[in-house]
Parts: C-alpha cells; sequence; structure tokens
C-alpha cells in the first residue's frame, strides 16, 4: 500500500499565504490614502490658479459681433468660473 499525501498546507505555508493577503490589502490601502491625499492637493492648487483667473470679473460685452475678442474672453471666463463652482473653489 501507498502512504497518502497530506492534503492541504503545511503551517507554515498558511501563515505565509495570510502575510502575504494582509501585505497587499496594507499596500492598497496606503496606495489608496496617498492618491486620495495627492488629488486633494492637487485640486487644492488647481484652485488658486482658477480663483487667480477669475479674481478681476470680465464684462459681457454689449455687442458681441462689433469685438468679439471681448465676447471671448467673457466666455472664457465663464467656463473658468463654472470650472470653479464644479471644483467647489472659494465662495
Amino acid at each position: 500500500m501507498s502512504e497518502a499525501a497530506p492534503r492541504g498546507l503545511s503551517r507554515i505555508q498558511g501563515r505565509a499565504v495570510v502575510v502575504l493577503f494582509l501585505l497587499a490589502a496594507v499596500f492598497g490601502v496606503s496606495n489608496w490614502y496617498w492618491s486620495a491625499h495627492e488629488i486633494g492637493t492637487n485640486n487644492h492648487k488647481f484652485c488658486e490658479v482658477v480663483t487667480g483667473v477669475t479674481s478681476v470679473p470680465v464684462p459681457r460685452p454689449a455687442d458681441p459681433k462689433a469685438n468679439p475678442s471681448r465676447e471671448t474672453s467673457w466666455e472664457w471666463y465663464e467656463r473658468f468660473v463654472s470650472l470653479g463652482r464644479s471644483l467647489g473653489c472659494g465662495p
């Protein structure tokens, strides 16, 4: 008769598997927190730029066809104001 091979993992192998899963979880969670921190920092810097660009209001031109460059400036100003609101910048 042949002796049956033991089934499953040894105690050391089981612990190694658990440690590897824990390491993967720790690195995954820490990466998630670091990414959230970096995104928040980047959004803060971007809010400073948007706030600086929109600090001086650009009036809407009375006749856009007479002066299309002012119409373009006003359109870009409005886009930045909208972007600032969507990012939660300023009041």
